[in-house]
């Protein structure tokens, strides 16, 4: 569905008792669709990020739509526990250990590291490259928001739950009777919805 679409359900189901305008419609339908999106690491909200090292400083800019770096070096046919993410480095694909920005410290000078400076959108390498090498690494996404005319980036399966969510919100219980009456049914169903997005995204790896 479009994101019009979806959110004429709403309207719909509020039987127009909402004085909520559209642009308060539209704010609403944001607002939830990106609480689904940051809720799990989403296969469909994983993407890739690839620049080069410099030589002058030790860092590389965070993609723009960065949230955080996603687990990216297990084996899908072994029973080795799940890693935390690494930054490859160079033609060799060379793992670098990602550590935490608090314990960053103890690595300095250390070959093979690196961390997430999110205050500064940067990806910081413990020691200054002395070439310039290729970087890979992926990372968790941050959607942008849609368009009236637009689609989530999800089957249609699961777009009732945007709707469900919005009619339970704090916001709009205040502005309408029948949301508030109807509350907690429409936060079961959308729970019961995003649970078969769970499903459905666990399939997508364990096939």
């Amino acid at each position: 569905m479009l994101k019009s679409e979806i959110i004429t359900k709403a309207e719909l189901y509020l039987d127009d008792s909402s004085e909520l305008s559209g642009a308060e419609f539209s704010d609403l339908f944001d607002k939830k669709y990106n609480e689904i999106n940051v809720s799990r690491v989403w296969e469909g909200t994983k993407r890739e990020a690839a620049t080069t090292t410099s030589t002058v400083v030790p860092y590389v800019a965070l993609e723009s739509d960065f949230l955080a770096l996603v687990v990216n070096s297990n084996h899908t046919d072994s029973s080795y526990p799940a890693s935390r993410p690494v930054v490859f480095r160079g033609t060799n694909y060379k793992p670098y250990s990602v550590v935490s920005w608090s314990d960053r410290r103890q690595y300095r000078n250390n070959e093979g590291v690196a961390y997430v400076d999110f205050a500064n959108d940067r990806l910081v390498f413990t020691k200054q490259p002395s070439t310039a090498e290729s970087v890979e690494y992926d990372y968790q996404a941050s959607m942008p928001a849609l368009a009236l005319a637009e689609s989530p980036w999800f089957p249609s399966e699961f777009h009732d739950a945007i709707y469900h969510l919005m009619v339970s919100d704090d916001f709009m219980i205040q502005n309408s009777d029948k949301a508030k009456s109807y509350a907690k049914e429409n936060e079961a169903e959308a729970a019961r919805i995003i649970q078969q997005m769970v499903m459905w995204n666990a399939r997508l790896v364990q096939q």
